[in-house]
């Protein structure tokens, strides 16, 4: 205990002396905080407040800016309040940004977004679940209300006594009729373990020839569907796809990218970049590295290692 609380006395008076006076030394902000994982910044942030009398985030604020600055941030927020926060700029002002709906609740247990829901209420002044509600429709709405409310098993191991009858259950209600059951697809994907859909979709694809993937884009579209692929696709192979959408083609999507490192710890990232080069055949951190430049692209290879 007195080991670890030296360490983050160490990293604290660190960073304030990169960031005290006149220019920044970035090589030390990236060198902690690209290297400690999500409870050592959040325990090292919390020490940081009360040791200088200010937050980490002021400081940062002061002394970075761009992309850097709001991926430094992100990583110092505590996790709760930062989910909170993309859920409110998802539906703060005019239309919704979808996909920051999907990427969160889609990837994240009930435990968290209710610990969220108490970071919403006391920095917006609102609720959380009404907010997304009222800011969506349709089985998309449903969905995701169905997450927020707690219906999801997403810590059991398979149960193997019913794989076979939910994946011959999704084709009758799916691909083997006209027409889709959504309130069985809503069901099923929203209250169902990840480790249980997995072995759902084996089932699946030795029965049918393509997976549950296929399946949901043959019979859902829009939002829907989008949420569903979500639920439907290991954490890890999301993520590779998600990053590999933010990195492809012209341009880079800096929003997405900071969302997926922030929201997957750094052991979670690892996993991910397995993933990433077994789908593309080329490292996540090349890719990374080609399309990030500067401070900003070093922290993001350091969250990599």
């Amino acid at each position: 205990m007195e080991e670890k609380m030296a360490s983050i006395e160490y990293d604290a008076d660190a960073l304030h002396h990169a960031m005290k006076g006149l220019g920044t030394d970035d090589e030390i902000l990236v060198s902690i905080l690209g290297n400690r994982n999500r409870a050592q910044r959040e325990a090292l942030a919390a020490f940081y407040g009360q040791r200088y009398g200010h937050s980490l985030v002021s400081d940062i604020k002061g002394d970075t800016s761009f992309n850097y600055q709001k991926l430094l941030i992100g990583l110092v927020t505590p996790f709760p309040e930062y989910i909170a926060h993309l859920i409110h700029h998802a539906v703060d002002g005019l239309g919704t940004r979808e996909w920051i709906l999907i990427d969160v609740l889609g990837t994240t247990p009930k435990p968290l977004i209710d610990l969220a829901a108490g970071f919403y209420k006391l920095n917006y002044k609102a609720d959380m679940r009404e907010a997304v509600k009222s800011d969506t429709s349709g089985n998309f709405r449903k969905a995701l209300l169905h997450l927020m409310d707690g219906s999801k098993d997403w810590f059991s191991p398979p149960d193997f006594a019913t794989v076979e009858v939910d994946a011959h259950e999704l084709y009758s209600k799916g691909e083997g009729r006209p027409g889709t059951n959504d309130h069985f697809f809503v069901h099923f994907f929203t209250s169902k373990s990840p480790a249980h859909i997995f072995e759902v979709d084996r089932a699946y694809t030795a029965k049918r020839g393509h997976g549950l993937v296929r399946a949901i884009k043959n019979e859902t579209s829009g939002d829907y569907k989008n949420l569903l692929i979500a639920l439907a696709t290991p954490h890890a192979a999301y993520w590779a796809q998600r990053i590999h959408d933010a990195v492809a083609g012209l341009g880079t999507n800096d929003t997405l990218l900071q969302r997926a490192f922030i929201l997957n710890d750094k052991d979670i990232l690892q996993q991910i970049a397995q993933v990433y080069s077994a789908l593309y055949g080329k490292s996540m951190a090349e890719h990374v590295k080609d399309d990030t430049s500067g401070w900003y692209g070093k922290l993001l290879q350091a969250l990599m290692r």
